[in-house]
């Protein structure tokens, strides 16, 4: 497959063991689907509440799969509590097939 500019950069390499960046490709992500280069597909939260459910400790894993408006390809990006940070190219019916489990409530959560 051709490289894409859009989805291709949206991950932000890591220090250390982390292969990614969580805060910084969480913004790459944002800031891909606020000027319409990808939109959310289905995700657990919406992009910018992923980092505060992940620090909440209140939900083991947190996952977001996009689609990049100018390639057509899908990305999985998921946090763990205690993993590493996964960004890769999904299967588009993976979204489907993905075994979503229950969001603990906003309240529990969120930053005021």
């Amino acid at each position: 497959m051709d490289d894409c500019k859009t989805c291709d950069s949206a991950g932000v390499p890591g220090i250390g063991a982390l292969p990614w960046d969580i805060d910084a490709t969480t913004a790459a992500l944002i800031d891909r689907v606020s000027t319409g280069r990808m939109r959310e597909l289905r995700g657990d939260v919406p992009l910018e509440d992923m980092i505060p459910l992940l620090e909440s400790d209140l939900k083991y894993t947190i996952v977001s799969f996009m689609d990049c408006l100018d390639c057509e390809r899908v990305l999985f990006w998921g946090l763990c509590v205690r993993g590493n940070p996964i960004l890769r190219r999904a299967d588009r019916t993976e979204v489907d097939r993905w075994q979503w489990s229950e969001v603990p409530a906003r309240e529990r959560w969120a930053r005021s």
